[in-house]
């Protein structure tokens, strides 16, 4: 027997709509698309250099700011206006078409994640694009994310940061 033996890889067999790989300019391209974007920031944006980055996309392309889990509290600390709402909460309104949005200028098109905790991200994720047809996922996380649309691959930090710093010019 000369077979090789590969390990299953869950970032890799995603199934029959697999997340495309995208650099920041991608990224960048698929934001001046959108008409009605959204910055969805989970709790693991703490600290900086990921705070500030994150803070300086939001305002460099004015995204509405969601913020899950204990971010809302880390933004609030800094005098920074989010709205917050629980993951499985934003993804459940993000799915119903007929929602009018954080601004209530109607649904969003684009949702762009960071931060948020891998496995719940994942099924948010696969929610979204399964019952959510009118919107796009981009996650710019340091971890491929299959279940969304379009994901920054996985890198380390180091990659990830300068990523992040191309995100925030045009």
């Amino acid at each position: 027997m000369n077979e090789r033996i590969i390990p299953w890889q869950p970032t890799v067999i995603a199934g029959p709509k697999q997340a495309m790989l995208v650099t920041p300019e991608t990224a960048k391209m698929m934001l001046k698309k959108a008409k009605r974007p959204l910055f969805v920031i989970g709790p693991l944006v703490t600290g900086d250099p990921i705070m500030k980055l994150t803070m300086d996309i939001s305002e460099h392309w004015d995204l509405p700011i969601v913020t899950t889990g204990d971010a809302y509290k880390t933004f609030g600390d800094r005098g920074i206006k989010t709205t917050r709402y629980g993951v499985v909460e934003i993804v459940n309104l993000l799915k119903d078409p007929d929602w009018k949005g954080i601004k209530g200028e109607g649904q969003h098109d684009l949702v762009m994640f960071i931060g948020c905790i891998y496995y719940i991200a994942s099924q948010g994720l696969s929610t979204l694009k399964h019952f959510a047809p009118h919107l796009k996922t981009l996650t710019i996380c340091k971890f491929f994310h299959s279940n969304a649309d379009a994901s920054f691959p996985n890198m380390n930090d180091d990659e990830w940061l300068k990523y992040l710093e191309k995100m925030k010019s045009d």
